[in-house]
């Protein structure tokens, strides 16, 4: 193919050459290529950007753009270009955007080593020459980390050998960028927001995003924070679009309709979610899982210092983005899974929980929450040592005194959970870690002297009426374990409040009536887990309810395991009218 010759250059922009933005033309679907490109004679790229960079020969230059952006590029079509190209590095300037976004827009990672190579050399050269070109290419870079179109997942999450070579090439490219150009690294970071797959797409999109992201901490922990901020913030978009409801039922659904098939017939891939977004979270959070254990562990050994620091950039990514989003039940087991490694982790975060449950310039509903996830971990980690089981009941039980006499001193006699919202969450967090884990509290006559110690009927009894507040599932079984271990005798008061439970009707800030029944929600973050890889993870770490066995036959029926079908309205107990 020949290319034709132009006059004088001029100033208005072609048809053929119309602008659009990178970010659109690389997420357009391109028609299969069905050109060749050859080089009309030798020499002739480098004489072609000379003269339209002297204002010559304009038709030339648009239909070199055309060829490269449109035409199928052989291995020696390529070498040749960059050669050419590299030698007229100097007058590549913004005037020459458009060929150098040509060239930015080819697939170079599916070349030879070589030609692979020469790309490489050629983006350092022009990035270093002219920096203004370096979102252009960044932005290339960054898309490369998204698949093609109908791309299967990756087998048990590991990249095969062609991605993952593609990978290197790309990331060797970024890391060198980030090294010799420092604004590289903002531009980086804008471009991985911005092209950060919508949640909706194939799970695979994100699966090989997120491990490119993932990839580039192993290299650049700089930005570590900003890219743990981004990581979680999308997958706690994933979580909330995906309630567990809906995973169950679609679970079930596909269950109940199932076929028997001869063995030779259908294989069922026993991995994968039947709800496209709960697949897309647990592939995902499977990769965090295992990042998480990458960093921690060094060569097989495990590294303190490392999990330390993981550990402050994690919390920081949960204080502000997991912690603050109500009822997610899936985002919040990468910190149940790191607080595994180590009981330093451990009692750290609880002490951090503990210090916003009592920090009262912390809105109510984030104390609530706050005190809602230390009750979850510590009845549902088997890690946890029991010190810090008495130590956590230890530190509730006194500052639940200390509210009471306040409000003693002032006179109180209102119950409404509105007010008293944070007192109840500490009090309903007390009864669930005594009931999900009296086992653990009862081997030793010291433990019980411990339980004893805690005073727990005067707390039944006090006027503010914590049992009438709490979740009836929580109740009745707190009030099974404290009968038998004879700590605290529940149940007339429990029945006082069956009889005299009266809904409360009040006007909220728009002038709206609302009716509710005062009863505390339960929101406990780490019921059981029902992502099938991720579950894999957490379920050797993990306790399942059990029931106190020693119930008489006139106290409420408890189910001695966890109820998957009711985590709406129980943390892990099924309660029975």
């Amino acid at each position: 193919m020949s290319i034709i010759s132009g006059g004088s250059r001029n100033t208005s922009t072609s048809s053929i050459l119309k602008r659009t933005s990178l970010k659109t033309k690389l997420l357009t679907e391109r028609t299969p290529t069905k050109v060749r490109f050859t080089l009309p004679h030798s020499k002739k790229v480098r004489h072609i950007l000379q003269s339209y960079a002297a204002k010559e020969n304009v038709r030339e230059y648009q239909t070199l753009v055309c060829l490269i952006r449109d035409s199928l590029l052989l291995d020696e079509d390529l070498s040749s270009l960059l050669s050419e190209a590299s030698e007229c590095i100097s007058i590549l300037n913004q005037d020459l955007r458009l060929f150098v976004e040509a060239v930015l827009l080819i697939k170079w990672v599916d070349y030879s080593d070589n030609v692979v190579s020469e790309y490489q050399s050629f983006i350092y050269n022009l990035l270093s020459a002219h920096n203004y070109h370096a979102r252009l290419a960044i932005d290339s870079l960054v898309y490369k980390f998204l698949p093609d179109a109908n791309e299967p997942d990756w087998k048990n999450g590991v990249p095969n050998a062609k991605d993952l070579q593609r990978c290197v090439n790309v990331h060797c490219v970024i890391n060198t960028l980030l090294n010799i150009i420092p604004m590289c690294q903002e531009l980086l970071l804008q471009s991985l927001i911005s092209n950060y797959p919508y949640f909706k797409k194939s799970s695979h999109s994100h699966e090989m995003y997120l491990h490119n992201i993932l990839y580039i901490l192993d290299y650049w922990p700089q930005i570590r924070g900003d890219l743990l901020h981004l990581i979680f913030s999308k997958l706690v978009l994933l979580d909330v679009n995906v309630p567990r409801e809906e995973i169950e039922y679609k679970e079930n659904e596909i269950e109940n309709n199932s076929i028997e098939f001869d063995d030779a017939s259908i294989t069922v891939n026993c991995d994968k979610m039947e709800h496209e977004i709960a697949h897309t979270l647990d592939i995902c959070l499977y990769k965090i899982f295992h990042h998480i254990m990458m960093i921690t562990h060094e060569s097989g050994e495990f590294n303190w210092d490392q999990t330390k620091s993981l550990y402050q950039d994690i919390l920081v990514v949960f204080d502000k983005v997991v912690l603050p989003t109500y009822n997610i039940h899936h985002v919040p087991f990468a910190m149940f899974f790191l607080c595994s490694l180590k009981p330093t982790i451990t009692e750290a975060f609880l002490n951090f929980l503990w210090r916003k449950v009592c920090n009262p310039n912390v809105a109510s509903i984030h104390r609530h929450t706050a005190v809602s996830y230390m009750a979850s971990l510590v009845a549902r980690a088997s890690f946890v040592p029991l010190y810090m089981i008495k130590g956590t009941l230890q530190e509730m039980a006194n500052w639940i005194f200390a509210y009471m006499a306040t409000q003693d001193e002032h006179g109180c006699i209102n119950s409404d959970i509105r007010i008293h919202i944070v007192f109840y969450s500490v009090c309903q967090a007390l009864f669930y870690i005594i009931a999900f884990r009296h086992k653990d509290l009862v081997n030793k006559k010291r433990d019980i002297v411990f339980l004893e110690n805690l005073n727990l009927a005067k707390i039944v009894t006090s006027h503010l009426n914590p049992l009438r507040v709490c979740q009836p599932a929580i109740v009745q079984n707190f009030a099974s374990v404290a009968r038998t271990y004879q700590l605290a005798y529940c149940y007339a008061v429990m029945e006082h409040n069956s009889r005299n439970f009266i809904p409360v009707i009040y006007q909220d800030e728009r002038g709206s009536i609302l009716i509710s029944n005062n009863t505390l929600d339960s929101f406990f973050p780490f019921d059981p887990i029902v992502l099938k890889r991720s579950k894999e993870i957490i379920q050797p770490i993990y306790l399942y309810y059990k029931s106190n066995m020693d119930n008489s036959a006139d106290e409420i029926d408890i189910v001695d395991k966890d109820d998957f079908l009711s985590y709406g309205t129980s943390p892990g107990f099924k309660h029975r009218n």
